[in-house]
């Protein structure tokens, strides 16, 4: 895992890390330790909740979520159990300012492995409940929008000076994806 030494940045959608199965990681190491370490400021700088290996290019089963200042490092995450549902409003940061209605479980149990390779089970509800299974999603390929209801899907615009309210802007699965793909050629360019 040398990968823990280049710089980590934040992949967008169309990165083929996104939609692939990250592998597991097993043994807990110190490449491991520096890895979720270095993952931290990234999400922290980026404003998110939670963060996977997958939205810094690399496939392995880590993530990291924070939420009000409490900090949950996943090693190989599985979700366990879950009950309950419920639509939320869901957004990304490989697809920053998209946002669309995601039916979460409100509760979950997730085994995984913690930073000194043990294994712990992580319950949770509410916004948690919503990261942690947002999270594992990645690590397993899948983005909210494969999830959201596409009827929901909307832009979320800052406002300018002046303005007192973010502004929706309804779209389209395909019209949100084509400006992500034309902005990672431009990129690549």
């Amino acid at each position: 895992m040398s990968e823990a030494q280049a710089e980590l940045k934040i992949v967008r959608y169309g990165h083929p890390a996104l939609r692939k199965k990250s592998a597991p990681v097993g043994r807990v190491t110190e490449e491991v330790k520096e890895l979720v370490a270095r993952m931290l400021p990234v999400l922290r700088e980026a404003r998110g909740v939670g963060l996977a290996a997958n939205q810094v290019g690399l496939t392995h089963r880590v993530a990291v979520i924070e939420i009000e200042g409490q900090v949950t490092p996943l090693i190989d995450p599985e979700i366990i159990s879950s009950k309950g549902a419920e639509p939320a409003d869901e957004g990304c940061l490989s697809l920053p300012r998209l946002f669309g209605e995601v039916t979460r479980p409100t509760e979950v149990v997730v085994r995984a492995r913690d930073l000194s390779g043990k294994w712990i089970k992580v319950r949770g509800e509410g916004l948690l409940a919503r990261a942690l299974c947002h999270e594992i999603d990645h690590l397993n390929g899948r983005l909210f929008i494969d999830r959201a209801d596409p009827e929901t899907l909307h832009w979320l615009i800052r406002p300018s000076s002046g303005e007192e309210e973010a502004l929706l802007q309804p779209t389209t699965l395909e019209e949100a994806l084509k400006v992500f793909l034309s902005a990672a050629s431009t990129e690549a360019a």
